[in-house]
């Protein structure tokens, strides 16, 4: 019954379910250890997940399971929002980072369900338009208990939007305690052989890529390449697409351009293929063992205005991190991450080029920066227990 309200409307009877709604596969990775913290608090209070992409719902049943019903999120109507509060009458509403629903904010007010918004972000490219309706927003952001930010950037904008005094805290990010710390030598080794890729090869992982960075992402690749500092090193590119639906797109422009290239699904079917230039990853569920498997990551989604995706996977596994220009809704970490000089923030294939051929060349200051970049990560963890510790408040 996993996707729909029936599964977890069964499990009300346990107790009057906690409703955690994260909109994709990042949200859902980001607040999986607060779901497992509030399985385990207590066992008697059902923890429901609700998300909006098929990915985030496949990634939800694959972390929580049974333990935790997983469903899709209800159009944000008066009416489907009520059937749905009716039927998992829960004790908390948990949104997750900026899923602020209105027709739900309002019917939980009405039914005096305790909202909270946690690993909150407000970025300041979307303030304006914030404040362009404040009159709608203002309102809406005062039926929630409690705003719990990422940063201090963060708090201070929704604060300018003159939400009620007190609401809005700084507790961190999730994200840094969800991720995974770095894999030993052994374990890289053993990732690599089922990759296809020689134990002595430097490896770069791009990961979560949009429409339209794939070619100047190759473009930067072969720039590099042809690099005099990186001429004669072994190097293969591993692509991850971020969505499906764009795995044979990907495919005829390395077939157009004449990569070698091997798709990952057939390794999986068969024994792993030799990678010769480009892993093509049209798998899901293995971005983080590629990027275990690499010296160096690109994160996708920001050499195009999509706005980045997480650039804290491949820094918490020790690695330095190239991003393009539109990392607004990463703006914290990535900010972070430049700041510990763990990151390099590039404008364009050409930036891409330097950055990697840089980092290709040089173990020393490759290493230099993916040590920086992890310590970022272990230097903020802790956010789940802060949000565990005001959640506990509510229901206590």
């Amino acid at each position: 019954m996993e996707g729909s309200l029936h599964a977890p409307a069964q499990r009300r009877a346990a107790g009057r379910p906690v409703w955690v709604h994260a909109s994709s596969v990042g949200e859902v990775n980001a607040v999986a250890p607060l779901v497992a913290r509030l399985l385990a608090r207590s066992p008697a209070r059902p923890v429901v997940v609700s998300t909006m992409t098929e990915t985030g719902q496949r990634r939800a049943c694959e972390l929580f399971g049974a333990a935790a019903g997983a469903f899709f999120f209800p159009l944000d109507l008066c009416w489907t929002q009520d059937a749905a509060l009716q039927r998992l009458e829960p004790s908390l509403v948990v949104l997750v980072e900026t899923e602020l629903w209105p027709n739900l904010l309002w019917r939980c007010q009405r039914r005096n369900i305790p909202v909270l918004l946690v690993n909150a972000r407000l970025s300041q490219r979307s303030l304006p338009q914030y404040r362009r309706f404040a009159f709608l927003f203002t309102p809406l952001l005062d039926t929630i208990r409690a705003i719990a930010c990422q940063s201090e950037a963060d708090a201070a904008r929704y604060r300018s939007l003159g939400v009620r005094p007190g609401i809005v805290r700084v507790l961190g990010n999730m994200k840094y305690d969800a991720i995974k710390g770095p894999v030993t030598d052994a374990e890289k080794r053993s990732l690599r052989r089922a990759f296809g890729i020689p134990a002595d090869a430097l490896v770069m992982t791009a990961g979560s890529t949009r429409e339209g960075e794939e070619a100047p992402l190759l473009n930067a690749w072969a720039m590099s390449m042809q690099d005099a500092k990186c001429k004669m090193q072994d190097a293969k590119l591993i692509i991850a697409p971020r969505h499906p639906d764009r795995f044979a797109e990907v495919e005829a422009l390395l077939r157009g351009r004449g990569v070698r290239y091997v798709k990952r699904s057939e390794q999986r079917a068969t024994a792993a293929a030799p990678v010769s230039e480009v892993l093509l990853l049209d798998t899901l569920g293995e971005l983080v063992d590629a990027y275990a498997a690499a010296d160096l990551a690109f994160v996708g989604g920001s050499l195009v205005p999509v706005g980045g995706h997480n650039p804290l996977e491949p820094a918490a596994l020790g690695l330095p991190v190239a991003f393009g220009p539109h990392m607004f809704n990463a703006e914290e970490s990535a900010e972070s991450l430049l700041a510990a000089g763990g990151a390099e923030q590039v404008g364009d294939a050409a930036g891409l080029a330097r950055v990697v051929s840089d980092w290709l060349a040089d173990p020393g200051k490759r290493s230099a920066a993916g040590q920086r970049a992890r310590r970022v990560v272990d230097e903020r963890r802790g956010a789940t227990d802060r949000t565990m510790d005001l959640i506990a408040g509510i229901l206590a």
